[in-house]
């Protein structure tokens, strides 16, 4: 028996022109497979040389979907990374209404490749003039890690650039606040979420100073113990409730608080003020 050289779902097959189409259709996804396989074939060096003429070639897409499967030695993922560093200058000239495909593909193909190979290249770019290519950076930092001295190199970023991602990036690593005045970074964040991601980040790498920040900061250092859980911090909440009491802002997240250390008797507590509270509205 001879197979049929493609199949047809039996529902199109008294209508000529669906039969069509779907013939179209197939010999379009034979194409699109082929030159996928034509981009696999091509040797390492080619392949960096089409990533670095990415705007000009057809199989755009193709190339960067070959480069982001591929898995480099480390030597290969330096090249890489300096032929991504080439495409970046091209995509930098281009007109405006472009930019982003390859904006997109630069931030795709970094992103796969060894934080150490990715990083040297997305550095320059956390003060560049362009947002997305400073997102690229961000991404990438994301991935390597932020140390101490990261953390005022992303202050100054945030000074220069306006970006809450700079500031989003120190709250998510207790080692970037050592060398900052948390004070005055704490009013820069716009959201309130972030300034307790700080406190957290604080909390988690010196307990002392993030207690310090409690008094100014009461909502976000009480966020802070819940997230973390920390019981024993529970005398330092009930010091802060004597302070904001009437306070139902605080109030609230001060609830959460103490369901999350589960402390009961701060708890029974807050119900009874809570119910003296209601009686007097």
């Amino acid at each position: 028996m001879v197979m049929p050289r493609f199949s047809i779902p039996s529902k199109l097959a008294d209508d000529p022109e669906l039969i069509a189409l779907h013939r179209q259709m197939l010999i379009e996804e034979i194409d699109r497979t082929l030159s996928l396989a034509e981009v696999r074939s091509l040797p390492f060096d080619e392949l960096l040389n089409c990533i670095e003429r990415l705007p000009d070639i057809i199989n755009s897409a193709e190339i960067v979907f070959r480069v982001c499967e591929y898995d480099p030695s480390l030597n290969q993922a330096y090249s890489l990374a300096e032929s991504v560093r080439r495409l970046a200058e091209t995509v930098d000239g281009l007109p405006s209404r472009r930019k982003p495909t390859y904006d997109r593909a630069i931030m795709r193909i970094l992103s796969r490749l060894p934080a150490e190979a990715a990083w040297p290249v997305a550095d320059p770019w956390l003060e560049h003039k362009r947002k997305f290519r400073r997102e690229t950076a961000y991404a990438i930092l994301r991935k390597t890690g932020i140390d101490e001295k990261a953390g005022s190199r992303l202050l100054e970023v945030f000074e220069n650039t306006g970006d809450q991602t700079a500031l989003e990036l120190i709250a998510r690593n207790p080692s970037a606040t050592r060398a900052l005045d948390i004070r005055q970074v704490l009013p820069l964040f716009e959201d309130e979420y972030w300034r307790m991601r700080l406190v957290e980040a604080v909390l988690m790498d010196d307990e002392p100073r993030a207690l310090m920040l409690a008094t100014n900061f009461p909502r976000e250092f009480t966020h802070a113990v819940g997230r973390q859980k920390q019981k024993r911090l529970v005398p330092n909440l009930r010091n802060l409730f004597d302070l904001q009491s009437e306070n139902l802002d605080f109030l609230s997240i001060y609830a959460w608080a103490l369901g999350q250390v589960g402390a009961l008797d701060e708890i029974g507590r807050l119900r009874g003020h809570i119910e003296r509270m209601k009686r007097f509205a």
